[in-house]
């Protein structure tokens, strides 16, 4: 059963951050990104990305042969790559991880991160007002162009206004607001938030513009990801690396008040979510393209971090459903049955 939607956030207020969330910790060194167009990993390197001597190379193969079996379901015209990371055990699988992807909106988590790094070390606060505007600039060639409209009504409501740098992060991860977005990278600007990923081993994490710039877009200049660097970039986040740990309770903060739960938080049960489970994700779609990310935080555990790209779904509602599969099929490995 999937987790009801969240009312949408209030369109002005300031965003309340409960901060409540314990940190993991900061204790894991960046991992050197590999090679975008390698093979995928046999089975036998499940036992290899296990990343704690505490963890069973068995409960990954096991795990991996689960999540392969659901998704050959899907026939040769699907693309399917998965990233997975347990803080709990070190246990890791991935699959097709290093295959490159359109990243769709799964780009604006590394916004998120960049924003509060910049904050950190000498940049604009995250309390700073910033100009809502809607006229930006493209890569390519400089020509200006703006959006058509965007779900973040809030934002819409404030243009040629200011809003704190926090209340547009939070429409651009929660509603996904493309104008969010494009506000906050033209502050902080592509050019800084790729250095940063390739700072924390994501270099295939490709941020190089906003939202709709149609000259880049038809210069072939797209944002990109892969599993691998998208899950590296939510255990950044997870696990406090580059930020403090009260930014890393404001990022979860946000990422928990996303509103598309319709993949992988719909593969945990209701009574999960009742009895405590936190689920911050941030999806991605374009036509043909279906993606989420997520930090799971079971009760009473550390968490686990998953990552599901997808390409060939014209059907959004089946590649949602598949989605949610094998969120399901890493729950149970991961949680005891009640």
């Amino acid at each position: 059963m999937r987790p009801r939607s969240r009312p949408p956030p209030r369109a002005l207020a300031p965003l309340v951050l409960l901060l409540l969330l314990p940190p993991v910790g900061c204790d894991r060194a960046p991992e050197p990104e590999g090679d975008p167009g390698s093979a995928p990993p046999e089975l036998s390197e499940a036992a290899k990305l296990s990343g704690s001597p505490g963890s069973d190379p068995r409960h990954a193969e096991e795990l991996e042969t689960r999540l392969r079996d659901r998704i050959d379901q899907e026939g040769d015209t699907i693309r399917i790559s998965v990233g997975l990371l347990d803080l709990e055990s070190g246990l890791r699988v991935e699959i097709d991880a290093h295959r490159p992807y359109h990243a769709a909106s799964t780009m604006k988590v590394p916004v998120l991160l960049e924003l509060y790094r910049q904050a950190e070390t000498g940049g604009r606060s995250v309390e700073a007002e910033v100009p809502v505007t809607n006229t930006f600039r493209s890569i390519h060639d400089g020509s200006s162009f703006t959006l058509e409209d965007d779900r973040d009504t809030g934002l819409i409501s404030a243009l040629d206004g200011e809003l704190p740098a926090r209340r547009i992060a939070a429409g651009m991860i929660q509603v996904s607001s493309n104008l969010g977005t494009n506000i906050l990278l033209e502050l902080l600007t592509p050019d800084s938030v790729q250095a940063t990923m390739r700072t924390i081993g994501a270099e295939g994490m490709e941020v190089l513009r906003g939202v709709s710039d149609i000259p880049a877009f038809e210069a072939g200049l797209s944002n990109r990801t892969t599993a691998h660097s998208y899950l590296r970039t939510l255990e950044v986040i997870a696990r406090c690396e580059i930020t403090s740990t009260e930014a890393c309770r404001e990022m979860m903060e946000i990422l928990q008040g996303q509103e598309f739960t319709s993949e992988i938080p719909a593969g945990i049960p209701d009574e999960a979510f009742a009895q405590g489970t936190r689920v911050g994700n941030k999806t991605g779609s374009i036509t043909g393209i279906l993606h989420d990310g997520a930090i799971v935080r079971p009760p009473d555990r550390a968490p686990y971090l998953l990552v599901i790209l997808t390409e060939g779904y014209h059907d959004k509602d089946t590649g949602s459903t598949t989605m949610a599969d094998l969120s399901r099929i890493v729950w149970t490995s991961l949680t005891p049955s009640p």
